[in-house]
């Protein structure tokens, strides 16, 4: 499950197949197998993102999903392989310390991957345009939202 920049499919290319994403300040050397996902799906996690902590590819805070929140998190739904998944979570900085099983769907389990602080026990911090501009576009693609829909989604998870 991505819930950050990641839902962007651009985005997730540059870990998948290498490279740097559009407004960040990183490059990434992909994963041993580079095929894209087989399938995306928009979903909706129970919890909430927060942002904390200094990004290096974007500035600005990271996000992190915090399940035992309450709120309603927008996420999308990659079917990558198991060696994929690994891969991803390889090229996160080691602050992605948690990997969350999040259920079976359709026979392929879901997780992700977060901080084991949640947010009642870190500095938030703002995240970058670019950072949000990323977010943005990935929930464009998955949900269909409007820019704006986007931005009040957001807008929500900063407060």
């Amino acid at each position: 499950m991505s819930y950050g920049s990641n839902m962007s499919r651009a985005r997730l290319d540059c870990y998948l197949r290498g490279g740097c994403p559009d407004g960040g300040g990183r490059t990434y050397v992909g994963a041993r197998d580079p095929r894209r996902p087989a399938a995306r799906i928009a979903v909706r996690l129970p919890g909430t993102v927060y942002f904390t902590g200094e990004s290096l590819v974007w500035g600005g805070g990271r996000a992190f999903y915090d399940p035992d929140l309450a709120g309603d998190t927008a996420a999308c739904g990659y079917l990558v392989t198991g060696e994929q998944f690994d891969d991803i979570l390889a090229q996160e900085p080691p602050c992605y310390d948690r990997v969350l099983d999040l259920g079976v769907r359709d026979g392929a389990p879901m997780r992700t991957f977060t901080s084991v602080v949640g947010r009642a026990d870190v500095m938030r911090t703002e995240p970058s345009t670019a950072y949000l501009a990323a977010m943005t576009a990935g929930l464009r693609e998955v949900f269909g939202w409007s820019s704006e829909r986007a931005q009040t989604y957001l807008r929500h998870l900063r407060c």
